[in-house]
């Protein structure tokens, strides 16, 4: 299995609870491997399967967390 790594801009992390309720939205879904948030930069990166996981699936996860892509 070939993993992707990508970077995404998320609009409205401001706490440590917000960036965990990303990774945990982005974990669960079958063939996302990790999610890491960084609040300094708005960003989380997820390492994941692209056969399993589209780029539509990421922003379902994000929108799920209660936050938009950038």
């Amino acid at each position: 299995m070939v993993l992707d790594k990508k970077e995404i801009n998320v609009v409205g992390m401001h706490c440590p609870s917000c960036a965990i309720a990303v990774e945990l939205s982005m974990k669960d879904l079958d063939g996302v491997e990790e999610a890491k948030a960084n609040l300094d930069t708005n960003t989380v990166e997820v390492e994941f399967d692209p056969e399993k996981v589209s780029d539509v699936d990421l922003a379902c996860a994000v929108k799920e967390a209660g936050f938009e892509m950038k």
